[in-house]
């Protein structure tokens, strides 16, 4: 795919109603390799940021330098919040310790679940 391929799919991804409703606040890294000091990023790697006015520490994996799950576990996590991704793709988020599930099909949310708490009450 080309630059220009990807910045016209993710401008599409973006008007998506559900994507602008959705809690991941890393769903714009979709598509993107990182690396960092010329080595593409590889494995697990955590840096501390703020989220929602607190201090966390957030843990990301990386497959040739794209956000991605293995073995079942997220590729991004901090507390009470878990992404899974494939391949610099993100496939599900599960936000607010399992209160909110939002499903993505092809870097698309399709659907978005919330208050599931009270669904099990």
């Amino acid at each position: 795919m080309t630059l220009e391929e990807i910045t016209e799919i993710k401008e599409l991804i973006k008007s998506n109603e559900l994507y602008q409703k959705s809690t991941s606040p890393y769903k714009e890294f979709q598509f993107e390799q990182f690396s960092s000091n010329g080595e593409i990023l590889e494995g697990q790697h955590s840096r501390t940021e703020i989220i929602n006015g607190k201090e966390v520490i957030v843990i990301f994996n990386f497959k040739n330098g794209l956000i991605h799950s293995e073995n079942n576990l997220p590729a991004v996590e901090y507390p009470m919040h878990w992404e899974y991704w494939n391949n610099g793709l993100i496939t599900k988020v599960v936000d607010d310790g399992g209160n909110t599930n939002e499903f993505w099909e092809n870097g698309f949310p399709v659907r978005i679940e919330n208050n599931l708490s009270d669904e099990n009450n």
